[in-house]
């Protein structure tokens, strides 16, 4: 018998765990080994003092901050989920603008138009410029709260989208790289 396969039956001696044939295996080994000897010495004597050492109780305020640090690990779990939905969103809304209004704008000839509207928007914020500074405040705070509220309820949503999203951008990359060879 090998020397490592008597620290597996050491083990099982100490565990309780160890069959009547094992335990011969093990003595016979131990007589004519000095070194698994030092070590089944070792480990025994360190379960014996183990199992000699009093109980001692937890703090009576244990449970508490265990449940506290858990709280806090799911609460920094949970704004790590935020940001990857908010990454995943963005990713979207990058791959939306480049495959498909950025194109549609350039064969439709709407950058002409936006222009136009640009102009006529500039016109209005002039003549409402104490208006919006008013309503500003208040239309932002709106905004953070429907932020949230979509970052909350559909970033699951989101996420599979844009993961669609960019599935599909891959496939028509690799169609486009065909079609080129």
């Amino acid at each position: 018998m090998e020397c490592s396969e008597v620290s597996n039956l050491i083990m099982k001696y100490i565990d309780g765990d160890i069959s009547e044939v094992e335990l011969k295996l093990l003595n016979k080994h131990i007589l004519s080994c000095e070194s698994c000897h030092e070590e089944f010495q070792m480990m025994t004597e360190m379960i014996k003092c183990i199992n000699e050492m009093p109980e001692i109780s937890p703090p009576c305020d244990l449970e508490e901050k265990i449940m506290n640090r858990i709280n806090r690990e799911r609460e920094a779990s949970s704004m790590v989920n935020m940001l990857i939905g908010a990454a995943g969103m963005f990713a979207f809304a990058y791959y939306m603008i480049i495959f498909v209004i950025l194109p549609f704008m350039r064969d439709a000839g709407i950058g002409q138009i936006l222009l136009g509207y640009g102009a006529f928007v500039l016109g209005i914020i002039d003549r409402y410029f104490i208006g919006i500074l008013v309503y500003l405040p208040i239309t932002i705070n709106n905004l953070l709260t429907l932020r949230k509220i979509l970052l909350q309820d559909y970033m699951n949503i989101m996420i599979f989208i844009s993961g669609v999203v960019m599935v599909l951008n891959l496939g028509l990359i690799r169609i486009i790289n065909l079609q080129r060879e």
